[in-house]
């Protein structure tokens, strides 16, 4: 159901931009060309990505044509250091970093392989990335696999197989669905998924496991019936570190997100820099703030501020499942616990739930939206909330979006 759902998706994507290559030139990269994109390229069902890096965002056509890293099979993208990670999914088990060389061009540099698809990895300290490896099912494995791995070389440095998954498939086998150090613990949102039918019959407590760096023991499992799981399968959105190191979980039980019910209202909690229990004095009912609607994809900007894509379905059915469709963009604002809208970006469809492809630089937002007449970057003024179209991207979708 899950792989059904991300391929009709780039189906959909792929059929809106077949002319996007048409009568483009090769060209050469550029040497220290500050932003780096992946572009996914859908042909035939069969998905390619390129990771190519771009001087002008909001100028002229961002392609692959002539130039960038060719990789195949189901990729996610997350940076850490100087180096953009390359993690395999659906099938594929192995990770690479992307960095820059000497002459300004990026390359690949490492490579690991793990026993399955990692499924969470995040940055402990200025040289090391913990990335969380768990079995697909519980008749394929009872134990997490905890590694350290050199943000810079991509070399893993440690591995600890010592932890059950057991306190958190107590319901459900856990989806993972976000990953964050602070105050010298690591700490990790699931949502309680029948692995089998992926179906979601717990969705009336938030649930972070929490685990000590570097000894990667487990510590606790703190729970919160002020709202369901944090997060969604697949998009990575469950947890987010402001400028303290303090934590914010987000919860939004979408169906259009893949969840098969929705029991409580879409919100955030709060975590204090190192805390194993949630802030008493921290709850933001987004949907109370919104009239009803879900935050589908988020990313953390500054200042208690979060740049967001927000389902303007309202409500959500059984028909939306897996959708990620109908997405406005949004400015929430986390310490007054309030909700801008974005002039200027059209309501869009999403990546079919994967994590958010959206760059932060200063005091601007960098996302690719797909529209009627093709894929264009928009950028946002967050002092404003008003954005501008800039360049067109030669792709189906994009799936990882830095600057390096």
């Amino acid at each position: 159901m899950k792989h059904i759902f991300f391929n009709i998706a780039l189906l959909a994507l792929a059929v809106a931009f077949t002319s996007c290559d048409d009568n483009l030139d090769a060209e050469q990269e550029q040497p220290g060309a500050p932003y780096v994109l992946s572009l996914g390229i859908t042909s035939s069902g069969n998905t390619t990505y390129y990771v190519v890096s771009a001087s002008d965002l909001m100028q002229g056509t961002i392609n692959a044509v002539g130039k960038g890293i060719e990789q195949t099979g189901y990729h996610d993208y997350q940076q850490g250091a100087n180096s953009v990670f390359c993690i395999g999914g659906m099938g594929v088990t192995n990770a690479t970093a992307v960095v820059r060389g000497a002459d300004g061009l990026l390359k690949e540099q490492g490579q690991y392989v793990f026993d399955s698809s990692l499924n969470g990895l995040c940055q402990a300290d200025a040289s090391t990335m913990v990335g969380l490896e768990l079995p697909a099912s519980k008749e394929s494995g009872r134990n997490l696999t905890f590694y350290t791995v050199d943000a810079s070389s991509a070399a893993i440095l440690s591995k600890n197989t010592a932890n059950v998954v057991d306190p958190i498939s107590t319901l459900d086998w856990p989806s993972i669905t976000g990953m964050e150090y602070s105050g010298g613990n690591i700490y990790v949102t699931y949502t309680p998924m029948n692995s089998n039918t992926f179906e979601t019959a717990y969705t009336d407590t938030c649930y972070v496991a929490v685990y000590s760096y570097p000894s990667m023991q487990f510590v606790t499992l703190m729970k919160s019936d002020m709202m369901g799981p944090g997060g969604s399968w697949g998009a990575y959105n469950g947890l987010f570190k402001d400028e303290a190191d303090n934590l914010y979980v987000m919860s939004n039980s979408a169906i259009s997100n893949g969840y098969s019910q929705s029991t409580k209202h879409a919100g955030f909690l709060r975590i204090s820099k190192g805390a194993t229990q949630f802030d008493a004095d921290y709850y933001f009912d987004f949907e109370a703030a919104t009239g009803g609607l879900k935050p589908a994809h988020i990313t953390y900007i500054g200042d208690g501020k979060v740049f967001a894509e927000v389902s303007t379905l309202n409500p959500q059915t059984a028909a939306d499942r897996w959708g990620d469709k109908s997405l406005k963009c949004c400015i929430i604002d986390l310490i007054n616990q309030t909700v801008t809208d974005v002039e200027g970006i059209p309501v869009h469809n999403g990546n079919g739930g994967r994590r958010f492809a959206c760059l932060v630089d200063g005091s601007y937002v960098y996302l690719p939206v797909s529209t009627s007449d093709g894929l264009y970057v928009y950028r946002t003024n967050v002092a404003t909330a008003q954005a501008t179209r800039g360049a067109r991207i030669s792709a189906t979708f994009v799936g990882g979006f830095f600057k390096l």
